[in-house]
């Protein structure tokens, strides 16, 4: 009686060339018995950047592989080792890869995503992220400059060209022209083994260039509404001691409150310092308000009373986040590695 009441809650099924486990009658996880690939993500997550570079130090020039995530892929090639290393591993762990990781690949080279990306390659570039949005798909990806051999960041859409735009204020700006991969920490992980004394010196250095750096044109008393991805993980410290914001990727039509600075960068990790530093400007704290009309979340999903999810943006889904571009797939086994 109780193995059949267990089997009503939870099951783990084969069907085809797949194990489907549900719990309660709904599918939440979808296994690939011929290749086995699944990865869980207790094993990845402790060392993934360093598995990494064993794969890449060991793979073919031509070797493509993939991480991915429900919401996220990162396209990766030998070339990656040209990164710096600490830089690479930021990269791939702020983007919250680590905490969500249910897939590692080595691409086919039948695969439609494989045959994309070994073009791109040939003309120097190293690395492709794509971000699923409402009704388009971000591509930021790094290259390098055959002829300088400096390091440079780009990115853009991956839609059709007639795509709906949003009205909300929120909107991702594509970089058209490259921006220069600068080295250096970011401020998050620079403030996270300083004591509160000197947390609030740096976060007050960097209000100080914010507020200087980016005055909105309408009124020097706000900031520049393309600083509203302006968490701790988006500015960097570099060696001289200089801040620099580096993702413009997405950007609100209006102008910014200072208040919203504040609340962006410490309200949720540092509840503490959000307090104090809003006490020190003397800035309201509109966390409530900021909430609810600033969260890149709340996009419309009909306009005009047409949903903006196309044909076409679905398509793409299923090529980027679904199995249609990575299948066949191939086999690829963890091996734990020492950790730097």
């Amino acid at each position: 009686m109780f193995k059949k009441l267990l089997s009503l809650i939870y099951s783990r099924k084969k069907s085809g060339s797949r194990i489907v486990t549900t719990i309660l009658g709904i599918k939440v996880k979808t296994y690939n018995v011929k290749s086995d690939l699944y990865l869980e993500s207790g094993n990845l997550n402790k060392n993934i950047v360093q598995m990494l570079y064993v794969y890449l130090n060991n793979c073919a020039e031509d070797d493509l592989f993939c991480l991915r995530t429900g919401h996220l892929l990162f396209i990766i090639s030998k070339g990656c080792l040209k990164l710096d290393y600490k830089f690479f591993k930021d990269y791939i762990i702020t983007q919250n890869m680590a905490a969500n990781i249910f897939e590692f690949i080595q691409l086919d080279k039948n695969s439609i995503l494989y045959k994309e990306h070994i073009s791109r390659l040939e003309q120097g570039e190293l690395l492709w992220k794509y971000a699923e949005r409402y009704y388009y798909i971000a591509n930021t990806f790094i290259s390098e400059d055959k002829n300088t051999k400096e390091i440079y960041i780009n990115s853009s859409y991956v839609t059709e060209k007639n795509m709906k735009k949003s009205s909300y204020k929120i909107q991702h700006i594509p970089q058209i022209t490259k921006r220069k991969y600068i080295k250096g920490i970011t401020v998050k992980d620079y403030i996270k083994d300083k004591t509160n004394r000197e947390k609030i010196l740096i976060i007050d250095k960097l209000l100080n260039y914010i507020f200087s750096t980016y005055k909105a044109a309408d009124n020097p008393q706000k900031v520049s509404g393309e600083l509203f991805d302006c968490h701790l993980c988006n500015f960097l410290i570099c060696e001289d001691g200089q801040f620099h914001f580096i993702d413009f990727d997405l950007k609100c039509t209006e102008s910014l409150d200072r208040a919203f600075c504040v609340y962006f960068m410490l309200y949720k990790d540092y509840p503490g310092l959000y307090q104090k530093i809003l006490k020190k400007y003397n800035l309201p704290d509109k966390h409530t308000y900021y909430e609810k009309n600033f969260s890149i979340y709340r996009q419309p999903l009909v306009q005009n009373g047409k949903s903006v999810i196309s044909a076409e943006h679905k398509r793409l889904q299923r090529k980027y986040f679904g199995d249609e571009g990575i299948t066949p797939q191939y086999k690829i086994r963890y091996r734990k590695v020492a950790c730097e």
